[in-house]
């Protein structure tokens, strides 16, 4: 199934809402739950909603380099929001804007044409003045998300170039699995806090595994059959705007 360019376009703003809507939750329940625990438990309850997808071989190499690159994404933000903020997060995340179609450019040689360059500047400029408090200086939790805003910027490059030749749901069941066996690697020495997880924090982790990531990311992987990543990126602009509703 390949969606409209403008169907495409509504699936990844319906993707960024929902993204947005995480940064609150994350960072209410990263407070009781570790951070490796908390990526284990949803990418697993994840892959179980997926469980019905059948693997495809030629899939096996894209879904990996996927999961490698979702991993380092979600586990960075994760620390990140451990002492950062999460409207600063937001916006941190937001570098993807420019990130993406600069990793596009030098890696895949991607043209990108200067509207683009300057409609990313201009998301960027709006984001800051929307989520910055100038009286707030930097921590280490920033850089961590720094490099969330790369890995995302990666994914988005990456997926771009792939989601065309590969059916959606194998990309996302495959990419799943592959986060949540890093995240339980992760999360061993954290073992121990499984027996404290609260009901709030189990209602939370549902939240974010069965709509902001088995969902989000099978849609993403949908809509960009027909967006082009910087496109992409530009929507996933909206972010901080959600994050701060």
């Amino acid at each position: 199934m390949t969606p409209s360019p403008i169907v495409g376009v509504l699936l990844l703003v319906f993707v960024t809402l929902i993204w947005g809507s995480t940064f609150a939750i994350i960072k209410e329940t990263i407070e009781t739950v570790p951070v490796p625990i908390l990526l284990a438990i949803r990418f697993s309850f994840a892959a179980l909603v997926l469980l019905w997808v059948k693997p495809e071989r030629k899939t096996l190499l894209p879904g990996l380099i996927l999961g490698v690159l979702s991993f380092a994404g979600y586990a960075t933000q994760s620390v990140g929001m451990l002492t950062t903020t999460a409207s600063k997060a937001a916006f941190i995340t937001g570098l993807s804007v420019i990130l993406t179609p600069i990793v596009g450019a030098i890696w895949l040689r991607q043209r990108v044409p200067v509207r683009v360059w300057l409609a990313a500047i201009l998301a960027l400029v709006g984001l800051g003045l929307m989520t910055l408090n100038p009286n707030e200086g930097l921590v280490v939790g920033d850089f961590w998300v720094l490099a969330t805003a790369l890995a995302y910027a990666l994914y988005i490059v990456y997926l771009g170039e792939i989601a065309a030749h590969h059916k959606p749901i194998v990309l996302t069941s495959l990419q799943i699995i592959v986060v949540a066996l890093l995240s339980w690697v992760w999360a061993v020495p954290d073992l121990h806090a499984l027996k404290n997880l609260s009901a709030s924090a189990i209602v939370a982790l549902l939240y974010l595994a069965i709509f902001a990531t088995a969902l989000v990311l099978w849609l993403q992987a949908l809509a960009q059959r027909v967006v082009p990543a910087y496109a992409a990126a530009l929507i996933f602009a909206l972010e901080p705007v959600f994050a701060a509703i």
